[in-house]
Protein backbone atom coordinates (compact mmCIF):
# COMPACT_ATOMS: atom_id res chain seq x y z
CA UNK A 1 0.00 0.00 0.00
CA UNK A 2 1.10 3.49 -0.64
CA UNK A 3 0.24 6.86 0.97
CA UNK A 4 0.41 9.90 -1.66
CA UNK A 5 0.06 13.08 0.83
CA UNK A 6 -1.43 15.57 -1.99
CA UNK A 7 -1.39 18.48 -0.23
CA UNK A 8 -2.65 20.95 -2.47
CA UNK A 9 -4.77 22.66 -5.39
CA UNK A 10 -5.40 26.61 -6.59
CA UNK A 11 -8.17 28.22 -4.91
CA UNK A 12 -10.47 27.66 -8.01
CA UNK A 13 -10.42 24.10 -7.44
CA UNK A 14 -12.89 22.03 -4.98
CA UNK A 15 -10.96 19.15 -3.35
CA UNK A 16 -13.28 16.15 -3.48
CA UNK A 17 -11.46 12.65 -3.21
CA UNK A 18 -13.51 9.75 -2.58
CA UNK A 19 -11.89 6.64 -2.58
CA UNK A 20 -8.45 6.76 -1.18
CA UNK A 21 -5.59 4.03 -2.00
CA UNK A 22 -2.83 6.41 -1.59
CA UNK A 23 -4.44 8.46 1.12
CA UNK A 24 -4.62 11.95 0.11
CA UNK A 25 -5.16 13.41 3.44
CA UNK A 26 -4.63 17.03 3.41
CA UNK A 27 -6.47 18.32 0.72
CA UNK A 28 -8.67 21.29 0.89
CA UNK A 29 -9.54 23.82 -1.91
CA UNK A 30 -8.54 26.32 0.70
CA UNK A 31 -5.05 25.94 0.96
CA UNK A 32 -3.25 27.58 -1.93
CA UNK A 33 -0.66 29.67 -0.80
CA UNK A 34 0.86 32.57 -2.39
CA UNK A 35 3.85 32.66 -2.95
CA UNK A 36 5.80 35.68 -1.25
CA UNK A 37 7.79 37.20 -3.74
CA UNK A 38 5.87 36.92 -7.14
CA UNK A 39 2.23 36.85 -5.27
CA UNK A 40 1.51 33.68 -7.37
CA UNK A 41 -0.73 30.51 -6.60
CA UNK A 42 1.67 27.25 -6.25
CA UNK A 43 1.02 23.67 -5.41
CA UNK A 44 2.95 23.10 -1.96
CA UNK A 45 2.77 19.64 -1.07
CA UNK A 46 3.09 18.35 2.70
CA UNK A 47 6.94 18.04 3.23
CA UNK A 48 7.58 18.92 0.21
CA UNK A 49 7.54 22.66 -1.54
CA UNK A 50 8.29 21.41 -4.93
CA UNK A 51 4.74 21.06 -5.88
CA UNK A 52 5.30 17.32 -7.07
CA UNK A 53 3.85 14.22 -6.34
CA UNK A 54 4.89 12.82 -2.71
CA UNK A 55 4.57 9.02 -2.48
CA UNK A 56 5.94 7.17 0.12
CA UNK A 57 5.93 3.18 -0.52
CA UNK A 58 5.92 2.17 3.46
CA UNK A 59 5.63 -1.68 1.76
CA UNK A 60 7.59 -4.03 0.15
CA UNK A 61 5.29 -5.46 -2.76
CA UNK A 62 8.16 -7.52 -2.96
CA UNK A 63 7.18 -9.76 0.01
CA UNK A 64 3.73 -10.11 -1.28
CA UNK A 65 5.18 -12.53 -3.80
CA UNK A 66 6.44 -15.41 -1.52
CA UNK A 67 2.42 -15.62 -0.12
CA UNK A 68 -0.19 -14.33 2.21
CA UNK A 69 1.51 -12.44 5.33
CA UNK A 70 0.58 -13.79 9.05
CA UNK A 71 -1.25 -11.88 10.28
CA UNK A 72 1.18 -11.11 13.42
CA UNK A 73 3.63 -9.87 10.32
CA UNK A 74 0.56 -7.78 9.23
CA UNK A 75 -0.03 -5.94 12.39
CA UNK A 76 3.42 -5.52 13.09
CA UNK A 77 3.96 -3.64 10.00
CA UNK A 78 0.86 -1.74 10.52
CA UNK A 79 2.46 -0.77 13.83
CA UNK A 80 5.60 0.75 12.10
CA UNK A 81 3.77 2.58 8.93
CA UNK A 82 1.84 4.10 11.56
CA UNK A 83 4.58 5.21 13.84
CA UNK A 84 6.60 6.66 9.98
CA UNK A 85 3.26 8.42 9.30
CA UNK A 86 2.97 10.08 12.42
CA UNK A 87 6.83 10.78 11.97
CA UNK A 88 6.63 12.20 8.23
CA UNK A 89 3.37 14.58 9.86
CA UNK A 90 5.76 15.49 12.52
CA UNK A 91 8.45 16.41 10.40
CA UNK A 92 6.82 19.02 8.35
CA UNK A 93 5.65 20.90 10.91
CA UNK A 94 7.21 24.28 11.40
CA UNK A 95 8.26 25.92 14.69
CA UNK A 96 6.75 28.86 16.11
CA UNK A 97 10.23 30.69 15.86
CA UNK A 98 9.97 30.09 11.80
CA UNK A 99 6.86 30.98 11.18
CA UNK A 100 7.19 34.47 12.56
CA UNK A 101 10.12 35.25 10.24
CA UNK A 102 7.34 34.50 7.19
CA UNK A 103 6.29 38.08 5.97
CA UNK A 104 3.56 36.90 3.86
CA UNK A 105 0.52 36.83 6.08
CA UNK A 106 -1.52 34.03 4.24
CA UNK A 107 1.50 32.10 3.88
CA UNK A 108 1.80 32.30 8.49
CA UNK A 109 -1.52 31.66 8.53
CA UNK A 110 -1.64 28.70 6.34
CA UNK A 111 1.18 27.52 8.53
CA UNK A 112 -0.58 28.23 11.79
CA UNK A 113 -3.26 25.94 10.51
CA UNK A 114 -1.66 23.14 9.38
CA UNK A 115 0.59 23.18 12.92
CA UNK A 116 -2.80 22.59 14.59
CA UNK A 117 -4.42 20.10 11.84
CA UNK A 118 -1.38 18.29 12.54
CA UNK A 119 -1.30 18.55 16.24
CA UNK A 120 -5.05 16.88 15.39
CA UNK A 121 -3.59 14.03 13.71
CA UNK A 122 -0.54 13.09 16.53
CA UNK A 123 -3.35 12.92 19.57
CA UNK A 124 -4.33 10.40 20.42
CA UNK A 125 -8.18 9.64 20.62
CA UNK A 126 -9.43 8.42 24.21
CA UNK A 127 -12.47 5.87 23.14
CA UNK A 128 -15.89 5.76 24.94
CA UNK A 129 -18.58 3.89 25.50
CA UNK A 130 -20.84 7.00 25.75
CA UNK A 131 -21.74 6.02 29.40
CA UNK A 132 -18.98 8.54 30.76
CA UNK A 133 -19.79 12.08 32.11
CA UNK A 134 -17.24 14.89 32.71
CA UNK A 135 -16.43 15.99 35.70
CA UNK A 136 -17.86 19.67 35.98
CA UNK A 137 -14.71 22.27 36.85
CA UNK A 138 -16.00 24.19 40.32
CA UNK A 139 -14.82 27.16 38.87
CA UNK A 140 -16.92 26.83 35.76
CA UNK A 141 -20.23 26.20 37.73
CA UNK A 142 -18.67 29.17 39.66
CA UNK A 143 -18.35 31.41 36.26
CA UNK A 144 -21.67 30.35 35.19
CA UNK A 145 -23.48 31.05 38.26
CA UNK A 146 -21.79 33.79 38.87
CA UNK A 147 -22.57 35.31 35.02
CA UNK A 148 -26.23 34.38 35.93
CA UNK A 149 -26.02 36.81 39.17
CA UNK A 150 -23.95 39.44 37.55
CA UNK A 151 -26.96 39.77 34.61
CA UNK A 152 -29.75 40.29 37.31
CA UNK A 153 -27.68 42.60 38.64
CA UNK A 154 -26.69 44.60 35.38
CA UNK A 155 -30.55 44.38 34.41
CA UNK A 156 -32.25 45.96 37.78
CA UNK A 157 -29.15 48.61 37.79
CA UNK A 158 -29.80 49.48 33.98
CA UNK A 159 -33.60 49.91 33.89
CA UNK A 160 -33.78 51.76 37.10
CA UNK A 161 -31.53 54.27 35.66
CA UNK A 162 -33.71 54.17 32.43
CA UNK A 163 -36.74 55.15 33.88
CA UNK A 164 -34.67 57.31 36.03
CA UNK A 165 -33.37 59.42 33.38
CA UNK A 166 -35.65 58.67 30.80
CA UNK A 167 -32.71 58.14 28.33
CA UNK A 168 -33.41 55.66 25.20
CA UNK A 169 -29.49 55.14 24.97
CA UNK A 170 -29.95 53.58 28.72
CA UNK A 171 -33.64 51.54 27.75
CA UNK A 172 -31.46 49.88 24.85
CA UNK A 173 -28.75 48.98 26.89
CA UNK A 174 -31.26 47.39 29.77
CA UNK A 175 -33.30 45.45 26.94
CA UNK A 176 -30.03 43.80 26.04
CA UNK A 177 -29.21 42.75 29.74
CA UNK A 178 -33.03 41.66 30.10
CA UNK A 179 -32.54 39.43 26.76
CA UNK A 180 -29.12 38.38 28.14
CA UNK A 181 -31.37 36.79 31.28
CA UNK A 182 -33.85 35.96 28.48
CA UNK A 183 -31.45 34.17 26.64
CA UNK A 184 -29.74 32.01 30.11
CA UNK A 185 -33.31 30.75 30.72
CA UNK A 186 -34.39 29.33 27.25
CA UNK A 187 -30.77 27.71 27.13
CA UNK A 188 -31.06 26.01 30.38
CA UNK A 189 -34.72 24.73 29.63
CA UNK A 190 -33.56 23.50 26.24
CA UNK A 191 -30.10 21.72 28.01
CA UNK A 192 -32.83 20.35 30.60
CA UNK A 193 -35.35 19.19 27.61
CA UNK A 194 -32.09 17.49 26.02
CA UNK A 195 -31.19 15.41 28.85
CA UNK A 196 -34.57 14.10 29.20
CA UNK A 197 -33.76 10.99 27.30
CA UNK A 198 -36.61 9.14 25.50
CA UNK A 199 -34.60 6.87 23.43
CA UNK A 200 -38.61 5.66 21.72
CA UNK A 201 -39.73 8.77 21.10
CA UNK A 202 -36.59 10.43 19.91
CA UNK A 203 -34.14 7.29 18.85
CA UNK A 204 -31.37 10.22 17.90
CA UNK A 205 -31.81 12.36 21.34
CA UNK A 206 -33.00 16.35 21.66
CA UNK A 207 -29.56 17.55 20.87
CA UNK A 208 -30.90 20.14 18.36
CA UNK A 209 -33.33 21.88 21.06
CA UNK A 210 -30.19 24.09 22.02
CA UNK A 211 -30.10 25.66 17.67
CA UNK A 212 -34.18 25.82 18.08
CA UNK A 213 -33.80 27.93 21.24
CA UNK A 214 -31.27 30.11 19.81
CA UNK A 215 -33.62 30.87 16.54
CA UNK A 216 -36.57 31.69 18.82
CA UNK A 217 -34.54 33.56 20.44
CA UNK A 218 -33.04 35.60 17.91
CA UNK A 219 -36.45 36.24 16.88
CA UNK A 220 -37.12 37.69 19.77
CA UNK A 221 -34.50 39.73 19.71
CA UNK A 222 -34.99 41.18 16.37
CA UNK A 223 -38.24 42.36 17.13
CA UNK A 224 -37.31 44.14 20.03
CA UNK A 225 -34.60 45.97 17.93
CA UNK A 226 -37.09 46.98 15.13
CA UNK A 227 -38.77 48.80 18.38
CA UNK A 228 -36.22 50.46 19.40
CA UNK A 229 -35.35 51.73 15.95
CA UNK A 230 -38.81 53.23 15.31
CA UNK A 231 -38.72 54.44 18.91
CA UNK A 232 -35.23 56.20 18.30
CA UNK A 233 -36.21 57.26 14.57
CA UNK A 234 -39.53 58.78 15.98
CA UNK A 235 -37.68 60.95 18.84
CA UNK A 236 -34.98 62.58 16.13
CA UNK A 237 -38.30 62.84 13.84
CA UNK A 238 -40.00 65.47 16.76
CA UNK A 239 -38.04 67.23 19.08
CA UNK A 240 -39.44 67.32 22.34
CA UNK A 241 -37.77 69.81 24.76
CA UNK A 242 -40.36 67.91 27.86
CA UNK A 243 -38.11 64.48 26.98
CA UNK A 244 -34.98 65.93 27.21
CA UNK A 245 -32.23 63.22 29.36
CA UNK A 246 -31.75 64.51 32.69
CA UNK A 247 -28.70 62.41 34.44
CA UNK A 248 -28.23 62.12 38.18
CA UNK A 249 -25.56 61.17 40.02
CA UNK A 250 -27.55 57.94 41.41
CA UNK A 251 -27.96 56.64 38.30
CA UNK A 252 -24.57 57.06 37.19
CA UNK A 253 -23.34 54.99 39.96
CA UNK A 254 -26.12 52.37 38.96
CA UNK A 255 -24.61 51.86 35.63
CA UNK A 256 -20.88 52.44 36.80
CA UNK A 257 -21.41 49.72 39.43
CA UNK A 258 -22.90 46.81 37.05
CA UNK A 259 -19.35 47.98 34.43
CA UNK A 260 -17.85 46.91 37.12
CA UNK A 261 -19.29 43.47 38.30
CA UNK A 262 -18.95 43.14 34.05
CA UNK A 263 -15.44 43.44 34.20
CA UNK A 264 -14.86 41.20 37.16
CA UNK A 265 -16.87 38.69 35.41
CA UNK A 266 -15.28 38.77 32.43
CA UNK A 267 -11.40 38.65 34.08
CA UNK A 268 -12.58 35.32 35.90
CA UNK A 269 -14.05 34.02 33.15
CA UNK A 270 -11.43 34.05 30.62
CA UNK A 271 -8.70 32.78 32.97
CA UNK A 272 -10.61 29.73 32.82
CA UNK A 273 -8.83 29.06 29.30
CA UNK A 274 -10.17 25.14 29.37
CA UNK A 275 -13.80 25.54 29.58
CA UNK A 276 -15.07 26.57 26.23
CA UNK A 277 -18.21 27.83 28.17
CA UNK A 278 -16.85 29.72 30.64
CA UNK A 279 -14.76 31.38 27.00
CA UNK A 280 -17.92 32.24 25.59
CA UNK A 281 -19.23 34.18 29.00
CA UNK A 282 -16.15 35.71 28.78
CA UNK A 283 -17.33 36.83 24.82
CA UNK A 284 -20.80 37.71 26.54
CA UNK A 285 -19.01 39.85 29.14
CA UNK A 286 -16.77 41.89 27.06
CA UNK A 287 -19.43 42.85 24.33
CA UNK A 288 -21.87 43.88 27.16
CA UNK A 289 -19.19 46.36 28.08
CA UNK A 290 -18.61 47.40 25.13
CA UNK A 291 -22.26 47.88 24.66
CA UNK A 292 -22.92 49.84 28.16
CA UNK A 293 -20.04 52.03 28.60
CA UNK A 294 -21.20 53.31 24.69
CA UNK A 295 -24.90 53.77 26.09
CA UNK A 296 -23.77 55.32 29.21
CA UNK A 297 -21.83 57.73 27.03
CA UNK A 298 -24.12 58.77 24.95
CA UNK A 299 -26.44 59.40 27.81
CA UNK A 300 -24.75 61.81 29.57
CA UNK A 301 -23.67 62.97 25.84
CA UNK A 302 -27.40 63.50 25.34
CA UNK A 303 -27.82 65.81 28.72
CA UNK A 304 -25.88 68.54 26.51
CA UNK A 305 -26.53 67.51 22.69
CA UNK A 306 -29.96 66.03 22.81
CA UNK A 307 -29.94 64.35 19.18
CA UNK A 308 -26.96 62.04 20.49
CA UNK A 309 -29.55 59.77 23.05
CA UNK A 310 -31.97 58.48 20.49
CA UNK A 311 -28.67 57.90 18.03
CA UNK A 312 -26.95 56.07 20.90
CA UNK A 313 -30.34 54.20 21.29
CA UNK A 314 -30.15 53.47 17.65
CA UNK A 315 -26.76 52.22 16.98
CA UNK A 316 -27.12 49.64 20.01
CA UNK A 317 -30.50 48.73 18.55
CA UNK A 318 -28.82 47.80 15.12
CA UNK A 319 -25.73 46.15 16.97
CA UNK A 320 -28.36 43.88 18.82
CA UNK A 321 -30.29 43.01 15.34
CA UNK A 322 -27.79 42.30 13.44
CA UNK A 323 -25.76 40.14 16.32
CA UNK A 324 -28.92 38.33 16.52
CA UNK A 325 -29.77 37.74 12.99
CA UNK A 326 -27.02 36.45 11.94
CA UNK A 327 -26.30 33.88 15.04
CA UNK A 328 -29.95 32.83 13.60
CA UNK A 329 -28.84 31.90 10.52
CA UNK A 330 -25.68 30.33 11.69
CA UNK A 331 -27.75 27.80 13.37
CA UNK A 332 -30.47 27.67 10.55
CA UNK A 333 -27.70 26.61 8.38
CA UNK A 334 -26.30 23.89 11.60
CA UNK A 335 -30.41 22.43 11.93
CA UNK A 336 -30.51 21.89 7.92
CA UNK A 337 -27.10 19.87 7.82
CA UNK A 338 -23.78 21.81 6.38
CA UNK A 339 -21.14 19.74 5.76
CA UNK A 340 -18.20 19.58 8.22
CA UNK A 341 -15.79 21.68 7.57
CA UNK A 342 -12.47 20.31 5.41
CA UNK A 343 -9.91 19.83 8.33
CA UNK A 344 -12.45 17.85 10.24
CA UNK A 345 -13.06 16.03 7.32
CA UNK A 346 -9.30 14.99 7.08
CA UNK A 347 -9.17 14.06 10.18
CA UNK A 348 -11.88 11.46 10.12
CA UNK A 349 -9.99 10.58 6.83
CA UNK A 350 -7.20 9.65 8.37
CA UNK A 351 -8.94 8.30 11.45
CA UNK A 352 -10.67 5.27 9.25
CA UNK A 353 -7.39 4.85 7.13
CA UNK A 354 -4.78 4.27 9.89
CA UNK A 355 -7.44 2.22 12.10
CA UNK A 356 -6.55 -1.12 10.91
CA UNK A 357 -3.86 -2.75 8.65
CA UNK A 358 -6.79 -4.82 6.91
CA UNK A 359 -8.49 -1.41 5.98
CA UNK A 360 -7.70 -1.46 2.19
CA UNK A 361 -9.24 1.79 1.08
CA UNK A 362 -10.98 4.40 2.67
CA UNK A 363 -14.17 4.77 -0.12
CA UNK A 364 -16.59 7.49 1.44
CA UNK A 365 -15.48 10.09 4.41
CA UNK A 366 -18.85 12.08 4.81
CA UNK A 367 -19.87 14.75 8.04
CA UNK A 368 -22.41 17.05 8.19
CA UNK A 369 -24.19 19.18 10.90
CA UNK A 370 -27.50 17.93 12.83
CA UNK A 371 -27.88 20.66 15.61
CA UNK A 372 -24.28 21.68 16.94
CA UNK A 373 -22.49 18.41 16.43
CA UNK A 374 -21.78 16.03 13.09
CA UNK A 375 -23.09 13.16 11.85
CA UNK A 376 -20.49 10.90 10.22
CA UNK A 377 -20.82 8.48 7.18
CA UNK A 378 -17.67 6.50 6.66
CA UNK A 379 -16.79 3.90 3.79
CA UNK A 380 -14.04 1.13 4.35
CA UNK A 381 -12.96 -1.37 1.84
CA UNK A 382 -11.94 -4.67 3.41
CA UNK A 383 -10.70 -7.88 1.74
CA UNK A 384 -13.61 -10.03 0.30
CA UNK A 385 -12.60 -13.19 1.80
CA UNK A 386 -12.77 -11.94 5.50
CA UNK A 387 -14.94 -13.63 7.98
CA UNK A 388 -18.03 -11.70 8.72
CA UNK A 389 -17.34 -11.44 12.43
CA UNK A 390 -13.97 -10.02 11.91
CA UNK A 391 -15.24 -7.44 9.87
CA UNK A 392 -17.91 -6.64 11.88
CA UNK A 393 -15.23 -5.98 14.85
CA UNK A 394 -13.29 -3.99 12.50
CA UNK A 395 -15.85 -1.67 11.65
CA UNK A 396 -17.64 -1.52 15.07
CA UNK A 397 -14.17 -0.57 16.82
CA UNK A 398 -14.26 2.47 14.21
CA UNK A 399 -17.47 3.43 14.78
CA UNK A 400 -16.65 3.37 18.79
CA UNK A 401 -13.44 5.37 18.15
CA UNK A 402 -15.39 7.94 15.85
CA UNK A 403 -17.75 8.45 18.28
CA UNK A 404 -15.32 9.41 21.03
CA UNK A 405 -14.61 12.35 19.08
CA UNK A 406 -16.42 15.50 20.97
CA UNK A 407 -17.99 16.63 17.80
CA UNK A 408 -19.62 13.85 16.48
CA UNK A 409 -22.78 12.54 17.61
CA UNK A 410 -23.56 9.34 15.68
CA UNK A 411 -20.79 7.46 13.39
CA UNK A 412 -22.18 5.00 11.09
CA UNK A 413 -19.22 2.82 9.23
CA UNK A 414 -20.16 0.98 6.58
CA UNK A 415 -17.81 -2.03 5.47
CA UNK A 416 -17.61 -3.01 1.95
CA UNK A 417 -15.25 -5.81 -0.41
CA UNK A 418 -14.77 -2.92 -3.24
CA UNK A 419 -15.16 0.25 -4.40
CA UNK A 420 -15.86 0.76 -8.26
CA UNK A 421 -19.60 0.63 -7.92
CA UNK A 422 -22.49 3.11 -8.51
CA UNK A 423 -23.28 5.25 -5.33
CA UNK A 424 -25.61 3.29 -2.90
CA UNK A 425 -27.41 5.93 -2.06
CA UNK A 426 -30.11 8.03 -3.76
CA UNK A 427 -29.22 11.97 -4.42
CA UNK A 428 -31.63 14.24 -2.56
Amino acid sequence: MSFQYKKFQDEDETSTSTTINSHSILNSSDNAIVNEEEGESDNLLLGNKMGHSHNIDINDDNDSSNGPMSSELIYRRHTKQTEDLRNIFASTKKNDDEIKTIKNKRQRKFYESQNELIDQFLTPLKETTGDEEEEEDPRVKIAVVGSLLVNIVLFAMQITAAIITGSMALFATSIDAFMDLLSGFILFMTERARKKRNYFEYPTGKSRMEPIGIIIFASLMSTVSVNLIWGGVTKLARHDPNEEVSLSIMSIVFVVVAIACKVLMYLYCRVLTKSSSAQTLALDHRNDITVNSFGITMAMLGTKFWYLDPCGALIVAFIILRSWTSQAYEQIQLLVGKSAPPEFLQRLTYIAMSHSPEVLKVDTCRAFHVGNNFFVEVDIVLPPDMPLQKSHDIGESLQIKLESLDEVERAFVHVDYEYEHRPEHKRI
